[in-house]
């Protein structure tokens, strides 16, 4: 049952996280390319394969695109109502940690409230869990996952545990793939160091076995159609390729084992910059078996995607639960009367000083920077933040964290609709000249392209992706009345661009087929 506290404090979370996609275009290009191949399967009705600009896709299992369809049989082909999706699991994922949080202290009635108020408070969590990507599923799966578990380690026995641990499990693979082993089976093999009344080893492994056939049962309605339809390379990347190069490496975002450590600070801004909270935190592992459990779930989270070679900031939004309830325990049991007193109070008006200084040009509007104007926009910001710092100090320890969490990602998107970057990471005018010109042939030349506008544009035909001078010279004669684009810069014609557009950092041309055919360089 669903306590009013924590009913209230989940609606702030989805009136957050709702308005703050609202506030943002769709991001590229995981947003863009994820609403791509959903806007594909509405085109083929193939419920089994995914595809990325027509051709099939592996990298990442079905279920948001399952969804994202669903919603669209009541609402019709929808940006904002496919945006819903992820932030809906984003809230599902609180209300099953607070209840979570009531089963491991009971005798704490306030937990569960606290809990969701500590998550609704992480920037960090607040900016991921708006985004349309996979891990508000996932850590859904994950905090059902952790609660079963939970209730084995305390002595409850049967088939239908370990037979629901299964069925999680295959949600998480829907979800996310293979990765929820990775956030499950630590509380799981660590049972005897927290759990009062473990199974024995033969036990758990039984019941483990029968977890893993009834999950690989559920996994199967999809997988193995998909396996048939599929060709030899579609099997091989789907069922091994990908997943390997994320943990051996060679995908885009491989970074250094110290990257997910050093993030730290922001990651768990604000709340784990409090100089009081720590302590209590650290009382509430060591107090008993849920803060060990909780302990061993968020920081194996972090050691093993450090391990991982290809990481991102985001693929530790499962974890966040696990810090809120240790945190949210640890509220309980300190002093909150008094001023907020906390060093979070320091970084959004450092936040706010270099946004001043950038304002008023002691900081160069270039590069990466130059989106962030106007000035008048920046130099709000930086108010603003240095008013979060100010007025969050001055507030008792809870609310004071809150304002600075979620007084900070609320900022951060008013920058966002009030300066250059809006524009310059919003699809639609791209998209517009595409849909325009897509009955002549589309091209995109000396770039990857991960369809990035093929949602936007509600294209029905690939874009074909060319390289060199043979093969755009080749593709102009064949679609004279096509519409070429790529990178000024990269694109070999000598012909000056008919239209240009500035997206995600590259600057646009757009060139007639019969202008490329009589332009190349060679």
């Amino acid at each position: 049952m669903i306590r009013p506290q924590s009913a209230v404090w989940a609606l702030v979370l989805l009136v957050i996280l709702v308005t703050l996609a609202s506030f943002r275009p769709l991001l590229p290009i995981d947003e863009t390319r994820y609403l791509g191949v959903a806007w594909e399967m509405w085109l083929s009705g193939d419920v089994f394969h995914l595809t990325r600009n027509f051709d099939l896709y592996t990298h990442k299992p079905p279920l948001l695109f399952w969804l994202i369809n669903l919603v669209w049989q009541f609402t019709g082909v929808s940006e904002f109502a496919a945006r819903l999706v992820a932030p809906a699991f984003g809230v599902a994922s609180a209300l099953a940690m607070a209840g979570l949080a009531r089963r491991l202290w009971p005798e704490d009635s306030g937990v569960g409230a606290r809990s969701i108020l500590v998550l609704a408070s992480f920037t960090v969590f607040l900016i991921y869990a708006s985004l349309t990507l996979f891990d508000t599923m996932l850590t859904f799966a994950t905090i059902l996952g952790v609660g079963i578990l939970w209730r084995i380690g305390q002595g409850e026995r049967g088939r239908r545990l370990w037979i629901a641990f299964g069925l999680v499990l295959a949600l998480g693979v829907y979800a996310k793939g293979p990765v929820i082993f990775v956030h499950l089976m630590p509380a799981l093999l660590t049972m005897p160091l927290w759990a009062p009344e473990p199974p024995r080893l033969s036990e758990a492994g039984k019941g483990f076995g029968m977890a893993l056939g009834a999950g690989l049962i559920l996994v199967a309605v999809w997988l193995v159609p998909a396996l048939i339809g599929g060709t030899a390379a579609y099997r091989e990347e789907l069922l091994w390729t990908q997943s390997a190069a994320r943990v051996a490496g060679g995908l885009a975002h491989d970074r250094p084992v110290w990257f997910l450590v050093a993030l730290l600070p922001i990651l768990l801004f604000p709340w784990a910059w409090s100089w009081r909270l720590w302590p209590a935190t650290v009382r509430a592992v060591r107090g008993d078996a849920g803060g060990r459990m909780l302990a061993i779930w968020a920081g194996s989270g972090l050691v093993l995607f450090s391990l991982i070679s290809g990481k991102q900031i985001h693929y530790l939004i499962p974890e966040f639960p696990a810090v809120a309830l240790l945190m949210a325990r640890a509220l309980g049991g300190i002093e909150r009367s008094g001023r907020g007193g906390s060093a979070a109070a320091v970084f959004p008006v450092i936040l706010g000083l270099a946004a001043l200084a950038l304002a008023v040009g002691l900081i160069p509007a270039t590069g990466d920077l130059a989106p962030l104007m106007p000035g008048w926009a920046v130099a709000l910001f930086g108010l603003v933040g240095i008013g979060l710092g100010v007025f969050g100090w001055r507030l008792s320890f809870t609310p004071a964290h809150a304002v600075f969490g979620i007084g900070l990602a609320a900022a951060l998107h008013v920058l966002i609709v009030t300066t250059g970057l809006y524009a310059a990471y919003d699809h639609r005018e791209i998209s517009a000249k595409l849909a325009a010109a897509e009955k002549g042939g589309l091209a995109v030349a000396e770039m990857i392209y991960n369809a990035e506008f093929n949602f936007g544009a509600r294209l029905t035909t690939p874009v074909a992706v060319l390289s060199g001078p043979e093969a755009l010279r080749s593709w102009g004669a064949a679609h004279p009345e096509g519409l070429l684009f790529g990178p000024v810069d990269r694109v070999p014609v000598t012909a000056e661009p008919e239209d240009e557009a500035f997206y995600n950092g590259i600057r646009y041309g757009f060139w007639s087929g019969a202008t490329v055919t009589s332009n190349i360089r060679d």
